[in-house]
């Protein structure tokens, strides 16, 4: 089947795909901010621009996460009433 004639139930599976392997890399960005935030709060040698820089990378994939959930949860909605 051709990109072209794909139904837009095809292209909301495909898309619900798609964040679904988006989220899960998330997820794993998430965990491994978190452990370096507390890794360089317990670190004396690193100055207050880094540990700033750290609370704009988690709020950034907080949102991110957001985002993504919020997306995700439109497309099972309109696949449910479809």
């Amino acid at each position: 089947m051709s990109e072209i004639t794909k139904t837009v139930e095809e292209m909301a599976l495909e898309e619900r795909k798609f964040l679904h392997d988006v989220s899960n890399q998330l997820v794993i960005a998430q965990g491994m901010g978190s452990f370096l935030k507390k890794a360089l709060d317990k670190n004396e040698n690193v100055g207050e621009k880094e540990k700033e820089r750290i609370l704009k990378l988690e709020k950034a994939v907080k949102e991110l996460v957001t985002l993504v959930k919020d997306r995700r949860a439109l497309l099972h909605e309109l696949s449910e009433d479809a």
